[in-house]
């Protein structure tokens, strides 16, 4: 039952945080999400601990919380698509205005929860069919000093498989992360988010 209730409330971060347009128009859209661990060379769980803005349940301390928000002071996001379209570029996280549709900025989240004894982040978006192609990498443009040591931004390049697109909306999996050099391909599908990827730093 824990696990059903975090599943459902991540369900419906995701869709607050990226998919405001689905109560507005109702178009098929393709969801790019994905998670990460961030460990070590020894395999130290380097997410551990990195501060929150928000936390759930809200009614406890936060070291015993099982999700959140990353507070925005201590990261940036980006998510850059490989092919700008009609329906989305990488300026502005929205599609544009149409009728009965009123534009909102989506921008992403870095979200935290626990998955088992290990510390996930993840965010993503969900980009429209509708004059878009399907979308076979993201870049997730990431500074945190917390995570890396620095101040830079560290460009993870994300490849995804998506299932042919029917009646509804679908979502693509993650199959490859390339990252300072590195390809990392240890990928699981069992989360909300659907793809969880390990990234091992050298710290």
């Amino acid at each position: 039952m824990k696990n059903l209730k975090l599943s459902g409330l991540f369900a419906f971060m995701i869709m607050c945080s990226s998919c405001d347009f689905h109560f507005h128009h109702d178009p098929k859209f393709v969801e790019y999400y994905l998670a990460f661990t961030f460990q070590d060379a020894s395999g130290n769980d380097l997410v551990k601990g990195i501060e929150l803005e928000e936390w759930y349940p809200g009614n406890i301390p936060v070291e015993e919380a099982n999700s959140g928000v990353v507070n925005r002071d201590f990261y940036a996001l980006d998510i850059i698509v490989s092919q700008p379209c009609k329906n989305w570029d990488n300026e502005v996280y929205n599609a544009p205005a149409r009728p009965g549709f009123i534009p909102d900025v989506n921008s992403p989240k870095l979200l935290w929860w626990k998955n088992n004894s290990l510390n996930c982040l993840g965010s993503g978006l969900s980009i429209p069919v509708d004059d878009c192609p399907v979308m076979e990498k993201l870049t997730f443009k990431l500074k945190c000093p917390y995570l890396f040591g620095d101040e830079a931004v560290h460009d993870l390049v994300t490849y995804w498989d998506t299932p042919k697109i029917r009646n509804s909306s679908v979502r693509s999996k993650c199959y490859r992360i390339e990252f300072e050099g590195k390809v990392f391909t240890d990928i699981s599908y069992e989360s909300i988010y659907h793809s969880i990827a390990t990234i091992i730093l050298d710290r």
